[in-house]
């Protein structure tokens, strides 16, 4: 059994060039280095401890799953702190997309259903989730569903099926990446947008049946 690389001797840049490789136990020092203060920032944001956990934890899969294209031209901790403050400013973007969407179907379900290449859009866009989900093992989807759909913390979906959150986290990163090479043909932004709106499918999948 090898033993773990002791890596706290090395600056945030160098431990991030060992991520670049593979190594994963320099990402887990990562996570523990930045996970609280991207947290105080992200709260002092979003003044939601939820979300502020669910920006950072996505924040932080995805410089994991980005790592062998992340060219770092300021200091890791610069880095990071600019990519949270720019999620959040999607996340608010998305927000409002989705509370005006919310509102016009509210106000005006006529025009809506009168606007048939919107509705093919937004099922064509369906349709691709739903075989994104369908591909994903069992419990992987499982925790998908709990966490976008249910909104759930991974801390609440660890306790419900009795799994630690590290494996939570896990599935997370299979979802997301099962997603993500489904949905290949979106911008990057507009796939975590695509992400976002699972938060109100259940609504939408209504009102299409309506």
């Amino acid at each position: 059994m090898s033993m773990r690389k002791d890596f706290s001797t090395y600056t945030d840049e160098e431990l991030f060039l060992f991520v670049k490789q593979g190594h994963k136990d320099a990402f887990e020092d990562i996570y523990r280095r930045f996970w609280q203060e991207l947290l105080d920032a992200a709260y002092r944001r979003v003044k939601v401890q939820e979300s502020a956990m669910e920006l950072v934890q996505s924040l932080l899969v995805d410089l994991y799953l980005k790592r062998e294209t992340i060219s770092l031209n300021t200091s890791l901790r610069n880095y990071l702190h600019t990519s949270l403050k720019n999620r959040v400013l999607n996340t608010i973007r998305s927000q409002l997309v989705r509370n005006t969407y919310q509102q016009h179907v509210l106000n005006d379900n006529s025009h809506y259903a009168s606007d048939a290449a919107s509705t093919l859009q937004l099922k064509e866009l369906q349709r691709h989730i739903d075989e994104s989900c369908a591909s994903m093992p069992e419990k992987c989807r499982e925790v998908f569903y709990l966490s976008r759909r249910e909104q759930l913390s991974y801390q609440h979906i660890a306790r419900q099926l009795n799994i630690s959150v590290n494996t939570v986290e896990k599935h997370m990163v299979k979802a997301l990446k099962i997603l993500r090479s489904h949905l290949k043909q979106y911008h990057y932004i507009v796939f975590w947008c695509v992400v976002s709106l699972l938060l109100l499918w259940g609504q939408m999948s209504n009102y299409f049946e309506s």
